[in-house]
């Protein structure tokens, strides 16, 4: 930088001069070990000696990483503000928590964290690598390798210069205000534990294809599928929650493309996960569970790129910076290599070896492979889907168009048609034999599961409309259907619920019928109805949210909701980051009293050029059966453009209802002033 951002304090101390060059010399040494590491096990076939320095040298280029990041968390904790990923991330009213999670809340600190996951990964899934692991860490240290290269390009340890010396602002510009939450402290790492544990995927697949053994893989690596599933369907729920109670959104899911990046290998490692199971009992599926373990790693690097590329800077509320070019070309380069390199020997080895590994094994009937290959069709039709509406923004953007993402309800149009099949799969699958039967068998074993199905689901309805969520939710608002078709809200979301509980009811009554076996677990049945439960909750949330807006001045009540909305004062001021603006929720039907005070969060956050910004948070009123989600609107200092009124006249405007009343005059015209 040729100009301070803030007021220079003093010269850097020595350790923090030389905290930040460990950090940059570990980032030199992880990509030149990584390169050492590929080269020597590659030669490793001739020359058996090289398989301890391929070994070695990858264990210590991922303590390399482990140093870096290391150093970086030193500088942050010790407000170390001469470099710029510091001073942009962090301020002194950071507690140290808040100060390590500056880490990742940036371009630099998520591709360092990033690698980290994705290192540990590979060193713990390396030891069991057995006849896969020449070609496992090979494929592995060149991905790290590349990740690493473009932290040289995107380093964390630029530092702030005056007149060619490191200088240390007073402060820092701190954690962007939507960060400021408690749910970046541990989203991220587990979400990005998740996304390392997908390149242990990637290459076990890889080195299955390139060594030829397409069987023993699966034993090594279904461990850390489930894993990988576990993970990142964790930090999904825990992105979820964050969205929640930051964003002002009103629900947990809005189908941002960053939420996606998410989702997409997170449906296909469920497939997977299933895909693996049918391997190792029919022995079949070679080739699909092979594909099925290098897409999640190939979706979320796609994903990455989209994100980091500059597409959504004006598309999504996630979106990073545009990236280092050298830095992005770089990441161009892991996902067309991986992508290319990875279908290529995909179809090779698909042409070379498929028709030996091809089963003439014939069942009759419904049986449970069906219902598996039916059901991970489903599942990587949804991703698919899903990862299609995300690149929307992209494909405007090459067109010369403005990005915009795909809007939420034209995701609703589209995936309820896989959904629905899905979640019925879900049901009637542990009902299902391997070896098949008759329609008439399965149907009596699942007649009773959707007879006590259909007596829950109308307890359910009654328990709404008898609660007070049938006062609150919006029970008639129309969904609309492809075509054009409509109908009332209730029985749509009450059927999507009803498949729900068909699958919680069909899956515990399966966990009652093997209680007895010993062959069989409870865990599969038990995550069936954890997914299910889970999308119910969403289904009933998003179908009878109710929206209403009000404009309260201070000695201005307005009303929603039937209630009255008071403006009650703030517990501080605006340039205060914990300010809170306070309503009081009244019942004008019960005398007025005061229900609870809604504490809603308004502050002006101060950008690093000084210039101030509103920003909000919502209060959420918890109860038994709903939340009551009260979102400020950022306030409006100008109509762009001009209203005309006539008096009586109402008009909305931003969301805001203006009523002419009538027109006062105090003096005379033309006249000054007091």
């Amino acid at each position: 930088m040729d100009e301070l951002p803030s007021i220079h304090n003093h010269l850097p101390p020595g350790w923090s001069l030389l905290t930040g060059d460990l950090g940059r010399f570990s980032v030199y040494g992880s990509v030149a070990l990584f390169a050492v590491s590929a080269l020597a096990w590659y030669f490793a076939k001739k020359n058996p000696r090289l398989e301890k320095v391929g070994a070695w040298t990858f264990v210590l280029a991922c303590m390399g990483i482990g140093a870096t990041f290391l150093s970086l968390a030193i500088l942050f904790v010790g407000n170390r503000f001469e470099y710029e990923y510091v001073w942009g991330h962090s301020d002194l009213a950071n507690t140290v928590p808040y100060r390590i999670a500056g880490i990742w809340s940036g371009q630099e600190g998520s591709f360092l964290l990033w690698a980290l996951c994705a290192a540990v990964f590979g060193v713990v899934v390396a030891t069991g690598a057995g006849i896969y692991r020449r070609w496992f860490t090979i494929v592995y240290a060149l991905f790290l390798g590349a990740v690493t290269a473009i932290l040289a390009y995107e380093s964390p340890f630029k530092m702030i210069l005056a007149n060619g010396q490191p200088t240390t602002p007073v402060d820092g510009v701190g954690l962007s205000p939507a960060l400021q939450n408690y749910w970046v402290i541990i989203h991220p790492p587990t979400i990005f534990l998740g996304f390392g544990s997908l390149t242990a995927l990637f290459a076990m697949a890889v080195a299955a294809m390139v060594v030829r053994n397409y069987t023993d893989w699966t034993a090594i690596v279904r461990p850390w599928a489930i894993v990988s599933l576990t993970l990142v369907g964790v930090g999904l729920c825990m992105g979820g929650f964050w969205a929640y109670e930051t964003l002002g959104w009103g629900g947990f899911w809005m189908w941002d493309p960053v939420e996606n990046t998410s989702f997409v290998p997170w449906c296909i490692t469920a497939a997977l996960v299933h895909g693996i199971i049918v391997q190792g009992t029919r022995k079949k599926w070679h080739f699909s569970n092979l594909m099925m373990a290098g897409l999640p790693f190939i979706t979320f690097v796609y994903g990455t790129f989209l994100t980091r590329s500059g597409f959504l800077s004006d598309a999504s509320v996630h979106s990073f910076a545009e990236m280092d070019r050298s830095a992005l070309k770089l990441l161009i380069g892991v996902m067309a290599a991986s992508t290319l390199g990875f279908l290529i020997l995909w179809i090779a080895r698909l042409v070379k070896d498929a028709k030996s590994l091809a089963s003439d094994e014939v069942v009759k009937g419904p049986h449970r492979e069906g219902f598996y290959r039916t059901g991970s069709l489903l599942l990587m039709g949804m991703g698919v889907a899903t990862m299609i509406g995300m690149s929307v923004p992209m494909f405007m953007a090459l067109a010369g168009k403005p990005a915009k993402v795909v809007e939420e309800r034209l995701y609703h149009l589209v995936l309820p048609w896989i959904f629905i099949p899905l979640i019925i799969v879900m049901a009637i699958a542990p009902f299902a034999s391997w070896k098949g039967e008759k329609n008439k068998d399965l149907a009596k074993k699942v007649y009773s599961v959707l007879c006590v199905t259909i007596g829950l689901t109308g307890f359910l309805m009654m328990a709404i409309a008898l609660s007070p969520m049938s006062k609150i939710a919006d029970l008639r608002q129309p969904i609309g259907f492809p075509g054009g078709f409509q109908i009332n809200n209730l029985p749509w979301v009450m059927f999507l619920t009803g498949l729900c509980v068909f699958t919680i009811v069909a899956n515990v009554w399966r966990m009652v019928e093997v209680s007895n076996a010993k062959k069989i677990g409870w865990s599969p049945f038990v995550t069936h109805v954890g997914v299910a439960v889970l999308l119910a909750g969403l289904i009933i949330s998003r179908g009878f949210e109710r929206h209403e807006q009000a404009m309260v001045m201070e000695n201005h009540p307005d009303g929603m909701m039937n209630y009255q909305i008071r403006y009650a004062g703030m517990t501080s001021d605006t340039s205060d980051r914990d300010n809170e603006v306070k309503f009081e929720i009244v019942d004008p039907h019960d005398d007025n009293r005061v229900l609870y005070t809604a504490t809603p969060g308004f502050y002006y956050a101060k950008g690093g050029d000084g210039s101030e910004s509103p920003m909000v948070w919502p209060h959420i009123q918890r109860f038994a059966m709903h939340d009551v989600y009260f979102a400020l609107q950022p306030p409006q200092s100008q109509v762009s453009e001009p209203l005309t009124l006539k008096p009586g006249e109402t008009k909305m405007v931003g969301g805001m209802k203006i009523k002419f009343l009538k027109m006062t005059q105090e003096g005379e015209p033309v006249m000054p002033g007091p």
